[in-house]
């Protein structure tokens, strides 16, 4: 894959033609047209973040096309999110015209046809999302395409400015810095198009509802492992930690205060059986995934308002 160029190392004359020539090597298949490719101009600055490209590029007026055609004879498996500094991008895509301005991004699926009528010239950061990746987080990707994401709804504001910000650091890391940043980008991005589909979504239930429900299955019951963690809800799940972290801050509580709630529960069941008084106030809280004792104490009685002990013997009394 060509990463980086500058094509006014070319002569003018040539310019245009390499970049048709190549082009279909940076995203996808398309036909490009240019109304004066004499004095056509392009410049790529490609990183690999993780395993997600992104850049900065100029494009001087031009209309870019991706027909049927196109999209039958080359897949592509990378979404593209384009995100202006100066300029603008027109694009049509999925029955939907819009105009991207700085201060804005938008989706492109090349799943699918669109269009992209550049009249200015136009330097944007551009990023390659995984489309497995995205689509097992947000279902129906084509009714997300030509929109403008503006800075007026919070989640596309966090995504956008953390790409803004993103840019201008990203030549500078690399490794595992790299792959956190890159993890970072998507979950906000995906974060945003969840936003927006609840916006143009009104029927059935989301995806992240049915994920939601998966993970708290899982932790019910794995709740008396010791071990259980958010990494490995998130596994189970085949999204990050940060996704799980979100469906549980949507439900209005982080996943540790879920499992300690469960875990304090089950702890509160059996200390208050008159089947289970033979056992310990530690057995029983080191049943229940609980491995420091007086960490136990002090969040059962934040919990219940009294000691483990005094809370069995109220029972034992009743």
């Amino acid at each position: 894959m060509i990463s980086n160029f500058n094509l006014d190392e070319l002569p003018a004359s040539k310019r245009f033609s390499y970049w048709q020539e190549i082009v279909e090597d940076l995203f996808a298949a398309v036909s490009i047209k240019c109304e004066s490719p004499e004095t056509f101009r392009t410049w790529r600055k490609a990183t690999l973040l993780g395993e997600l490209p992104a850049g900065t590029s100029l494009v001087t007026p031009v209309n870019i096309s991706r027909t049927r055609h196109h999209v039958s004879r080359s897949s592509a498996d990378a979404l593209k999110v384009v995100v202006p500094l100066s300029g603008a991008l027109a694009i049509s895509q999925d029955k939907r015209d819009t105009l991207v301005q700085p201060g804005q991004f938008v989706l492109v699926d090349p799943a699918r046809p669109y269009q992209e009528n550049i009249t200015d010239d136009l330097t944007f950061i551009w990023m390659h999302l995984p489309r497995d990746t995205v689509a097992s987080k947000v279902s129906q990707l084509d009714k997300l395409t030509a929109i403008g994401f503006d800075r007026t709804t919070p989640y596309a504001k966090v995504a956008g400015d953390f790409m803004m910000s993103l840019s201008q650091v990203w030549n500078d890391v690399e490794g595992q810095a790299a792959t956190h940043l890159a993890s970072i980008a998507l979950d906000l991005i995906t974060m945003a198009l969840w936003e927006r589909l609840d916006r143009v979504n009104t029927h059935s239930t989301t995806h992240r509802s049915a994920q939601f429900q998966r993970a708290k299955a899982y932790i019910d019951e794995r709740i008396a492992d010791p071990s259980l963690s958010l990494g490995a809800v998130a596994a189970v799940l085949g999204v990050s930690s940060r996704y799980v972290s979100m469906l549980f801050a949507e439900a209005g509580f982080s996943y540790r205060h879920y499992v300690l709630e469960q875990r304090l529960a089950r702890c509160a069941d059996d200390l208050a059986s008159p089947y289970l008084v033979h056992r310990t106030i530690t057995d029983v809280a080191y049943s229940w995934g609980f491995y420091d004792g007086a960490h136990f104490s002090r969040a059962f009685k934040a919990a219940y308002g009294m000691s483990p002990s005094e809370f069995r013997a109220s029972k034992a009394v009743r």
